[in-house]
């Protein structure tokens, strides 16, 4: 339990970003199955989810250094091999599906974990992809054990739940049989994370590239950079501008590149004015979106049914989380409408953050306005590590 005081406004504020775990746990994947060394370059503390996948792939047979602002990958050299016990993912999806699939490759039984909030979070549409490939896999939620190789067939994948799924398939395919095709169903959310995937794997050498509503994968030599710069965590930004907001600062936080339509979508929030902003590319910065939009002139987020499958259902704690600080908004069915014109007030008992760093980090930027109780704030160290120490610097100091 963190208990905060109203803190006081600072003069100035320089608002640091982690580095981007989006980009980072990728380029580890593929540094991990590459011959060679790979240096991976980057700014601030890498969050826990990005030291969960490093683990996982150092179980392995991975080798990472971990320096201050570099990360040395030596890749496996005769492959990713199976691992002497449980991969624990600790609360990160993007982790538990990745190795699932990676798992999926191999010809012994891999069995994988996570902390008690991943233990909830539903895995079917990833798994019924592996399973239609020939792969056992024993629960559709972890701890589960995965039993390949999968066999060079067809099956189905569906994109309307999340773009995880894709993401772990191509970066699992260097050890996959020729012949595997995908036929991809349902509408692609969060297209940005998969783009950014298929850039990379093909920087990487790969030749596996979505034509149309068809995938086929084939095995491929991972060959990464010497060097990787890696940037901010772009989707972190709405929580400087929330702070902004509300303590009169200006952070002037650029939005590192590599994503347009999160770019896009961090603008709309930023223009404040009101109507309908779809996050169905950006659905991970829903619950400061929603904080600022309450304080400004209010809308309706819509295209987010998805963001009921995060680390919480992202959708209803968000209208929770307000309403512990006395602001009004209504669950819809993919999104949340927001009235305007509102002001925080301090929650009258402790504020729950159900294992979801962002919906912490929200919670907190709020409670430095006006007071508060937030339950279980360490979770925020998935992605930042260092954003209680720098929310709590006053006069000038980091934010």
């Amino acid at each position: 339990m963190l208990r905060i005081e109203s803190i006081e406004a600072p003069d100035a504020v320089l608002w640091r970003l982690p580095p981007s775990k989006s980009h980072m746990i990728r380029w580890l994947v593929l540094a991990a199955q590459s011959e060679g060394t790979t240096e991976l370059i980057f700014e601030g503390v890498p969050g826990e989810d990005i030291c969960s996948m490093a683990s996982c792939l150092e179980m392995m047979g991975a080798e990472i250094g971990r320096g201050r602002g570099s990360w040395i990958v030596k890749g496996a050299e005769d492959g990713l091999s199976i691992p002497d016990g449980d991969l624990d993912c600790g609360n990160s999806g993007t982790t538990a599906r990745i190795v699932t699939a990676i798992a999926a490759g191999m010809r012994l039984p891999v069995t994988i974990d996570g902390d008690d909030s991943l233990r909830v979070r539903d895995g079917s549409d990833l798994v019924s992809v592996l399973t239609g490939l020939g792969c056992r896999i024993s629960s559709d939620k972890l701890p589960c054990t995965v039993t390949g190789p999968i066999q060079p067939r067809r099956t189905e994948l569906d994109q309307s739940s999340s773009s995880q799924p894709l993401t772990a398939l191509l970066l699992a395919s260097p050890g996959y049989p020729g012949g595997t095709e995908l036929q991809l169903t349902g509408e692609p959310v969060s297209r940005g994370y998969s783009r950014l995937t298929i850039e990379i794997c093909e920087a990487c050498g790969s030749m596996n590239i979505p034509d149309g509503e068809r995938l086929r994968l084939e095995p491929w030599s991972v060959l990464t950079p010497d060097r990787v710069v890696i940037p901010g965590e772009a989707s972190l930004v709405p929580m400087s501008m929330l702070y902004d907001r509300l303590f009169g600062t200006e952070s002037k936080v650029d939005i590192p590149p590599g994503d347009p339509m999160m770019v896009e979508a961090i603008e709309r929030i930023g223009a404040m004015e009101r109507g309908i902003v779809n996050l169905r590319d950006a659905s991970d910065i829903i619950s400061p979106a929603a904080a600022l939009m309450a304080m400004e002139g209010g809308g309706t987020i819509a295209g987010a049914r998805h963001a009921r499958g995060k680390e919480s259902d992202r959708i209803g704690r968000t209208v929770g989380m307000l309403a512990d600080f006395g602001m009004t908004s209504r669950a819809a069915d993919d999104g949340i409408e927001i009235p305007g014109g509102q002001v925080p007030t301090r929650p009258k008992r402790p504020v729950e953050t159900h294992s979801d760093h962002r919906l912490a980090m929200t919670a907190m930027i709020l409670a430095g306005k006006v007071g508060g109780e937030i339950v279980n704030p360490e979770i925020c160290a998935v992605t930042d590590p260092g954003f209680i120490e720098r929310l709590m610097a006053t006069g000038g100091g980091d934010a």
